[in-house]
């Protein structure tokens, strides 16, 4: 185990009561001793977590079908075909590929992340994609997947797949398949193309949203040996996961989603998903959402975020605070930044990044 500061100890606590997931750093999570039944406090944080998602789930059943329910319980992911109107799927659309406005990119390894936010107070200049977003279905559908009525953060999303890795050997890190966090947490994306074998498409191994006596098992010993990891991203609590490790936990193989546009999939990426890898360079462009909050609450409502000054600009709030953040530290001569970088005006399905 890794020697720990005096200070350790006092800030894991904070983080593990605010819900963070990342193991680096915490010794309430690495260090034996905080036993039961078998399992240390990761995996009990994970099933409390879990018995809280099934308690507020159950207070907004009525936001489903049963089909719907009975779907989402069996895999972790439900999918709706030809979810918007035709009409006003092509205006949504024209507008998402034709923006011309100034736009943040994320790389990682040889591919780029595109996005515009798609806030409440975008309707102005995107006003077909904000209302995609604000539908009554698609937000029923986030906030129980995720299992909060809350307010989701939205964007128009490129995904641009230069290659299988870049100059230096780097793969992109979403195509391992992966647990996002140790808590339910729901990403929802509407496509604006087919998506194709070749394009990269989301793959989720359905079941693997519940914490198993098998999963619960895999991650206790994930916990023991954790910080000799090699991947930082598992280190800091998105957890890898093998094809052995599915074999292992008893789930099948990822279910790719290769979907006609206009087909729309929620996620709870709590459980084991990734983006498939790519066989040549493409540009795929979509409207996402995601939905993540305090894992802990006995309640489905109280989202204070949705009566504060920043509710109608949830996303471009959150930029604004990462872009003040970058300033503070260079303030302090620090050279860590946030990846979410600006970038000039172009059109989202352009190839090629700054």
């Amino acid at each position: 185990m890794a020697d720990h500061a005096w200070y350790d100890w006092p800030i894991g606590a904070a983080r593990l009561i605010a819900g963070s997931k990342s193991f680096e750093r915490n010794p309430w999570l690495t260090e034996p001793g905080y036993e039961r039944d078998g399992y240390g406090l990761h995996v009990q944080r994970a099933l409390l977590a879990e018995r809280m998602a099934d308690r507020r789930r159950a207070a907004m059943k009525d936001m489903l079908e049963a089909d719907d329910r009975s779907f989402f319980a069996r895999n972790g992911y439900i999918v709706k075909e030809d979810f918007l109107a035709p009409a006003q799927f092509e205006r949504v659309r024209e507008e998402a590929l034709g923006l011309q406005t100034d736009i943040r990119e994320m790389r990682q390894g040889p591919a780029v992340t595109r996005r515009v936010t798609l806030d409440p107070a975008d309707r102005g200049q995107r006003p077909h994609s904000v209302a995609a977003m604000q539908d009554a279905r698609l937000q029923n559908l986030l906030r129980y997947v995720a299992s909060h009525d809350a307010q989701p953060l939205c964007y128009v999303q490129a995904i641009i797949a230069e290659e299988a890795r870049n100059a230096i050997g780097e793969t992109d890190p979403q195509t391992d398949l992966h647990f996002d966090t140790f808590f339910a947490t729901a990403k929802a994306w509407l496509f604006l193309h087919d998506v194709e074998e070749a394009d990269g498409p989301f793959a989720y191994v359905p079941g693997s949203h519940r914490m198993s006596p098998a999963r619960c098992a895999w991650e206790q010993e994930q916990t023991e040996l954790i910080l000799e990891h090699p991947d930082r991203m598992h280190r800091r609590g998105s957890l890898r996961v093998t094809a052995a490790d599915l074999e292992a936990m008893g789930l099948p193989e990822p279910q790719k989603m290769t979907v006609k546009a206009n087909t729309l999939v929620v996620a709870d990426t709590h459980g084991a998903h990734g983006r498939s890898p790519i066989s040549e360079p493409c540009v795929r462009v979509e409207l996402y959402a995601t939905l993540r909050r305090y894992p802990f609450s006995p309640i489905a409502g109280g989202d204070l975020l949705a009566f504060s000054p920043f509710a109608r600009r949830g996303a471009g709030t959150i930029l604004s605070a990462l872009d003040l953040q970058d300033r503070i530290r260079r303030s302090f001569g620090s050279e860590k930044r946030h990846p979410w970088r600006k970038v000039s005006a172009r059109r989202m399905d352009a190839p090629g990044a700054d």
